[in-house]
Formats: structure tokens, C-alpha cells, sequence
């Protein structure tokens, strides 16, 4: 069987695009993130890190915010037998294991600060005050950190595949600012970081066959960090299991390969350098639901997760949805995406399967498991978020069509559209926070369809599923005619038939007598304005400094812009 990559050889110049990529996307990450959870799952993982760094427990508690999620039993359940009074989220804890560093840096900034402290705890959330503003800012930072730390191995990986450094830096530059995952940066849920596990584990794959190509010897430390992101993907998010069995398998393919697991062989015992933290971290996920739930196979959803009850939605209609509907397909929010198959299909020609074949699995991998879900869309996140972990696998193609493309005038053009388009439909994501969107597109929604079959709560499934597939609510352009309205108006009364094509006739004021119109006016106050963006929040509601973010920011920008000019031309 063929190689996975050319075996290319990563040098400085190389790692110093790759520095550079991750600080340009890292200082525009950190100047476009949000201000709080954008979700209340995000504000459920924020506090199992926040109980683990105050009280070395899981156990949810101690805080304003805590104390409400236990009372309402959001998104968890009480402990097992004898531990009935403690509340514990249903979210992979290794979310909250990698947060806590993040937690501490926040604890270091509310002391510097803490008058913000202090306006913050004025307002409200989830009904009670709020509590830890920089704790909850820091630990949100983390989602921007991986995504332009993904971006950066995806540089890295085009380079291996044999791809220029120009190439590779367009690959590495457009996945932050061309896809949806400048968005989901923004966000607060695992897909960032079991993402960028995995990606992780995918390049220490690379590395180490171009180590056995290069030298016959397997590196161990390459073999230890491959095992720590193949456990730290399934600790974070268990449904990415099949994927680490994928990569499992390229991991033993590279290994056979270059004779390390021959019998008798002295590198047959190198596979344990891989195993054994990931086994570790395993355990760790055993145990974590022993100590929380009793079992430690139980995770926490009871009754609400099942095979037959929850795995039953129809696989082609989730995958049809993930792929392709106007407003959470893949292939409309990262659309440079397409370019995998001209990619693919340079390599078949040329009878190297080995990569079409991981990719090929790890998109069954990925996409099989959550299309037969009801819940595919990710319910109120921009872009198919379940999806994320399959996006950095498809942009490595990137690089090396845009290769194959130089000497072509129309290959260059449909790079460049795709890409311009990508880059589009991510800023519209940015600029209007996801949680607008879907809050007015739901208000409509409900007017659109007032009755349909069933219950309260599967009247509004199906409401999700339809402003997926319509056109008029579908979120890349609503998200466009929503801030095209903000700007011209400067308020956030949106009314129902510019935003949404709507022909609802139920007068809340009208702007004129023969042409009555429902306004539609977004629920929370986050939702509201700027004020989604984290440093404008900061300034208007907390009076805080804006200066030091702005130079943090630039001076990230320009250090990458800085090593780019020193190393793209080595």
C-alpha cells in the first residue's frame, strides 16, 4: 500500500509559517471572540471546570450560576448510589480538564481587576447574579487557541504532502478565515477541541512515517503524544471513537510498514508508547463515571441517549442535512471543502490509496454516527459542528490542488471563489453572534408553521429542521440581511418579511397603514447590537479598557505578518 504523505521533511522555515499562521488567526480569533457561553451547554462545561479548579471535584456547585444549573438539572443528572446530592454535567470531562489552566489564568486576572469583578456581579444570568467574568473569558480563549493551533498543523501537514509553502500558508490561513470554524472558535462546545485531538493525532501519524522512512526508527515521544490526543479526543467527546479506530488503523499501517511490528521484533513493544497514555486516559474516563454515576460506563445520559431511541433518525436524510442544506451543510459553510475531490482523484490516478482511504473513513467516521441523530444541526451552532472534526482532514487538500491549479486560469478561479465565498459566509458568522440568528429565525419560524404534528417539543424539532432547509432562514445570508438592517438602522427591531421573506400580516406596529409588519426583536441582551463581541461588553457594560486588547491583538497580527515575510521565501 501506498504512503499517506511524500515523507517530505519539515524544516524551520516551515515550523515559522506555522508560528505565523497560528498568531494571524489567534490575534483575529481573540478580537472577534464573545463575551460569555453562547449556549447554556457552554455555561454547564464552564462550571464543571470552574468546581474542579475551586474544589477538585466534578461536582457542579459554588457559584451563582453553578447552583442554578443543579436546581433546574440542566444537561446532567445527581451521582449514583450515595452521591445523590451532587449534581454532575453529562458533557466529556476532558473539556473541563484542559480548561482548568485557563480557569487559573482568569483567577490571576480578576485579582489584578477586580472592580470588573465587582460591575459584573450587577448583572444577572440564568436568573441569579453573575459570577467569574474573567475566569469564564480566559477559559473561553481556550476554543480560539485550538483552532489557529489546528490551523497551524494544517500548514504543516500540506508541507508533508509534499505542497509549497505558499500553498500550505493559503491552506492554514483559509481554514481559520474561509470556513466555519472561525465561528465555532467562537463557540464554547467540545467539537474545537476534539477536533484539534484529533487532527493532532492524524499529523504525529505523518511524522512518524516520515521518521521510519527516513531513519527505520520509530520517534516514542511522537508515539506518547499521538496516544495522549487519541485519549484526549475520546475524553473530551466519546462519539469520536470510531474516528480513533481509523486512526488506529493508519497508526498500525505506518508502524507494519517500516517493519516496527514484525513478531519478535524488539519494535513491537513501540506500539505500547502510544497505548499506554491512551489507555491511561481511558481509565481516566472510567473512572470519572464511576466516581460520578456509579457505573463506569455511565456518562450521565440515562434514559435520554439510547441506541434505539436516539441513533434512529434516517442516515440519509442527516447526511443529506450535513452536507448540504443551505444553512448547515458543510459544503455551503466551508466550501473550499469541495476541493478534496480533484485531490482525491489525482491520487487514485497515480495508485496512492492510502490517504483517499483514511479520508474516506474518517468522513464515515465522523458523519455516520450524528446523521442518524435527530439532532445532526447541531441545534444553535453555525455550521454543522458535529461535522468540525471531518474539516481539517478535508482542507490538507487544499494546499496541493491549489498546486495542480498554477497552470490553470479556471482551476485558480474556482480556488478563489470557493474560497472568497468561505471567507464570506464565516464573517457573517462572526458579526452576527450565531444565537441572533437562530433566536429570530425560530420567532419567525413559529409564525410560519404555528401548528404542525405533535407535541410542543417536537413542533420546534421540526421548526430546527426547516429553517436548515429554507432558503429565507437559511443562516449564511439571513445573517447578511440581519446586519445589513442593524447597520441601516442602528436598533434591533427586525422586521419578519425583510429579514426573513415573511408573510406574516399580525400587525406589532406598522410602518405604514396599507403595509402592517410584525417586528421581531432578539430575546437576551447578549443577543443584542455588538454585544455579543466580548471587548465591546467589556467597554459598555463593564467600563473596562479597550487599548490593551487592541495592541495584544495587533501585535499578534503583525508578529505573524513579520515571520511570514522572513521564512515564506527560505
Amino acid at each position: 500500500m501506498s504512503s499517506f504523505s511524500n515523507t517530505s521533511k519539515v524544516r524551520g522555515a516551515d515550523r515559522g509559517l506555522a508560528l505565523a499562521t497560528f498568531l494571524i488567526l489567534l490575534g483575529i480569533f481573540t478580537a472577534t471572540m464573545v463575551t460569555q457561553p453562547d449556549v447554556l451547554d457552554g455555561e454547564v462545561e464552564f462550571q464543571t471546570a470552574s468546581a474542579l479548579a475551586r474544589g477538585h471535584t466534578l461536582a457542579l456547585g459554588g457559584t451563582p450560576e453553578g447552583d442554578a444549573v443543579r436546581e433546574q438539572g440542566f444537561n446532567g443528572r445527581y451521582g449514583g448510589p450515595g452521591r445523590e446530592g451532587e449534581y454532575f454535567s453529562w458533557f466529556g470531562v476532558g473539556q473541563a480538564f484542559v480548561a482548568v489552566p485557563f480557569y487559573g489564568l482568569g483567577v490571576v486576572l480578576s485579582k489584578l481587576a477586580p472592580r470588573i469583578e465587582e460591575r459584573n456581579a450587577r448583572d444577572t444570568f440564568m436568573g441569579v447574579a453573575r459570577s467569574e467574568y474573567f475566569p469564564h473569558l480566559a477559559v473561553l480563549w481556550r476554543n480560539s487557541i485550538l483552532t489557529a493551533w489546528t490551523a497551524a498543523l494544517i500548514l504543516l501537514a500540506s508541507r508533508r504532502l509534499g505542497a509549497s509553502r505558499l500553498s500550505s500558508l493559503i491552506a492554514g490561513l483559509s481554514y481559520g478565515l474561509c470556513t466555519f470554524a472561525w465561528p465555532q472558535a467562537r463557540s464554547t462546545l467540545n467539537s474545537v477541541q476534539s477536533t484539534f485531538f484529533l487532527f493532532l493525532a492524524f499529523h504525529g501519524i505523518l511524522i512518524l512515517e516520515e521518521r521510519v522512512a527516513r531513519v527505520s526508527r520509530a520517534d516514542r515521544r511522537t508515539l506518547v503524544w499521538i496516544g495522549i490526543a487519541l485519549g484526549g479526543a475520546f475524553l473530551t467527546r466519546p462519539l469520536t471513537a470510531p474516528v480513533l479506530v481509523v486512526l488506529g488503523i493508519a497508526l498500525v499501517t505506518v508502524l507494519e510498514r517500516g517493519g516496527r511490528l514484525r513478531p519478535g521484533h524488539r519494535g513491537l513493544l513501540e506500539l505500547g508508547w502510544c497505548l499506554l497514555p491512551a489507555l491511561a486516559l481511558f481509565a481516566l474516563f472510567l473512572w470519572t463515571n464511576l466516581v460520578r454515576f456509579g457505573d463506569p460506563f455511565e456518562q450521565g445520559y440515562g434514559d435520554v441517549v439510547t441506541w434505539d431511541g436516539y441513533f434512529n433518525y434516517p442516515l440519509h436524510l442527516g447526511l443529506a442535512g450535513i452536507l448540504f442544506s443551505p444553512g448547515q451543510g458543510l459544503f455551503w459553510m466551508a466550501p473550499g471543502a469541495l476541493l478534496v475531490f480533484p485531490f482525491v482523484v489525482a491520487l487514485v490516478r497515480r495508485r496512492r490509496f492510502a490517504l483517499p482511504l483514511l479520508l474516506a473513513g474518517v468522513a464515515a467516521a465522523v458523519l455516520v454516527p450524528v446523521s442518524m441523530t435527530v439532532g445532526w444541526h447541531g441545534a444553535w451552532g453555525y455550521g454543522p459542528r458535529y461535522a468540525l472534526p471531518l474539516l481539517p482532514f478535508l482542507w490538507i487538500a487544499v494546499a496541493p490542488t491549489l498546486d495542480r491549479a498554477q497552470g490553470l486560469l479556471a482551476g485558480r478561479i474556482l480556488a478563489g471563489v470557493l474560497l472568497g465565498f468561505g471567507a464570506v459566509v464565516s464573517l457573517g458568522g462572526v458579526l452576527v453572534d450565531t444565537t441572533t440568528h437562530t433566536d429570530l429565525a425560530l420567532q419567525a419560524a413559529r409564525l410560519e408553521w404555528p401548528t404542525l404534528p405533535g407535541n410542543a417539543a417536537t413542533q420546534e424539532e421540526e421548526r430546527f429542521q426547516r429553517i436548515r432547509w429554507d432558503l429565507r432562514f437559511a443562516a449564511p445570508f439571513a445573517h447578511w440581511r440581519i446586519l445589513r438592517h442593524r447597520i441601516a438602522t442602528g436598533d434591533d427591531a427586525f422586521p419578519i418579511d425583510e429579514i426573513f421573506f415573511s408573510s406574516d400580516r399580525r400587525p406589532e406596529v406598522s410602518r405604514g397603514e396599507a403595509h402592517p409588519v410584525r417586528l421581531l426583536r432578539p430575546t437576551y441582551e447578549r443577543e443584542r447590537g455588538w454585544r455579543h463581541l466580548a471587548w465591546v461588553d467589556f467597554h459598555e457594560r463593564l467600563g473596562g479598557p479597550v487599548w490593551p486588547v487592541v495592541l495584544f491583538c495587533l501585535g499578534l497580527v503583525v508578529g505573524g505578518m513579520v515571520l511570514v515575510s522572513r521564512n515564506l521565501g527560505d
